[in-house]
């Protein structure tokens, strides 16, 4: 209700119909004097947008379900409307849990970064793999494994002597030693003399099983790692008959997966940092998406209740949300001002009551489906479990959904 001053005639200004109160019978305007202070205008303006008092945020939190109740009931105008309140409260949210938290410290993935390898390290390599070799207690497969390892290094430091000499400060990734390798096999089977279509076949077994090791992106059976840029595939795509080319929706996953590979080879840390911040910035989308589930999951245990439609569901649902991130928001916040108060006992204290909020959200939802559809404790309860259970499939398929959506639209 607005604090401006009544006004002492008693005709609307909006549609000039008799007043016989402080309402317009007609069109619902307050009969309010027409100046405005910036005060009330501020005032007026967050209260439009949010509409959020504090009677409705008692009862959702002190009271599960009963809004959902009065709803149904049809007593609506005290309270802040359902869709308003979760827009409001989902987007003080994230704003708030963002600028207190950045990506980076929300989810931290660890670094893998590939270490490169010059003569010094390869030699100590080849000299572990001999050793193994002459262990007695190795068993004949490990054995054959680190012989052809050992031939492998050989191999990669006689190919490194002969382009760069007895260098003892360069070092080497992965992929320069693969390249020198295949470079080396090619020689050597030329001076063998053998015909090039055995070559080519000897070549292609070696390389074939070197993407068995190594693994890679595989696509309904096509080997995606094969191909280090789009115009690879694109080219080899063109070579094959028709009846042998992935159709149109494999070559559009097919080239996003090998761009976003190349993009994780050319930069792993910043592509990593950008997954990060899509998928976070997808949260709210999660959410959203998994509301009209959750509401279906309740709609499907409780189908025997003619009197809740499937919108009923959807109020209980929202409501539920809504709560749920208030009580993750007192978290956050009790938890940073424990970081920025830094005394142990004042930890303790905050710890402990981080712990009330948990176990209240746990059984907030019992009290809520209790309140709302007014059944026995027993029937709430395996009600609840299964919702519970649903609903974490439910989220989790969203969340797989979502992370692939996180990793392919990275630019």
């Amino acid at each position: 209700m607005s604090h401006l001053k009544e006004r002492k005639e008693k005709i609307c200004l909006n549609c000039k119909a008799d007043l016989y109160g402080r309402y317009c019978h007609v069109c619902g305007q307050q009969n309010l004097e027409p100046k405005e202070t910036v005060w009330h205008l501020v005032l007026h303006f967050f209260n439009d947008i949010t509409h959020f008092d504090g009677s409705t945020v008692k009862y959702l939190l002190r009271k599960p379900g009963f809004l959902s109740s009065e709803y149904m009931a049809g007593r609506r105008a005290s309270y802040l409307n359902p869709i308003r309140m979760y827009v409001f409260t989902s987007a003080i949210f994230f704003i708030i849990l963002f600028s207190l938290q950045s990506p980076d410290k929300i989810v931290k993935v660890k670094e893998t970064a590939e270490v490169g390898k010059g003569l010094p390290a390869l030699a100590k390599d080849s000299a572990k793999l001999e050793k193994q070799l002459l262990d007695k207690e190795t068993d004949a497969d490990d054995k054959e494994s680190f012989r052809n390892r050992l031939d492998k290094v050989k191999v990669e430091m006689a190919a490194i002597k002969k382009t760069f000499g007895d260098t003892t400060t360069r070092t080497f990734f992965q992929t320069d030693r693969e390249l020198m390798f295949l470079q080396s096999l090619n020689d050597s089977l030329r001076r063998e003399g053998l015909p090039v279509n055995v070559q080519d076949k000897i070549r292609a077994a070696i390389s074939k099983d070197r993407e068995d090791q190594e693994g890679g992106l595989n696509l309904f059976g096509t080997p995606l790692g094969k191909y280090k840029t789009v115009g690879q595939y694109d080219s080899a795509q063109k070579t094959l008959p028709d009846s042998l080319r992935n159709d149109w929706f494999t070559r559009i996953i097919a080239r996003r997966l090998i761009a976003m590979e190349f993009e994780i080879h050319q930069d792993k840390k910043g592509w990593f940092e950008h997954f990060q911040e899509n998928f976070l910035h997808s949260f709210p989308k999660i959410l959203f998406f998994s509301l009209p589930f959750f509401a279906l999951i309740l709609n499907m245990l409780y189908f025997r209740h003619k009197q809740y439609y499937y919108v009923d569901h959807g109020i209980f649902t929202i409501h539920v949300y809504c709560a749920n991130f208030i009580f993750i928001l007192f978290m956050v916040l009790l938890n940073k001002l424990g970081e920025m108060i830094n005394l142990g006992w004042v930890t303790g204290v905050i710890n402990f009551l981080i712990f009330l909020i948990w176990v209240y959200m746990l059984i907030y939802l019992y009290k809520a489906m209790r309140g709302f559809y007014k059944q026995g404790k027993f029937k709430t309860l395996v009600k609840y479990l299964l919702t519970g259970f649903l609903a974490l499939i439910v989220n989790l398929i969203l969340l797989m959904i979502f992370l692939v959506i996180s990793a392919i639209t990275i630019h």
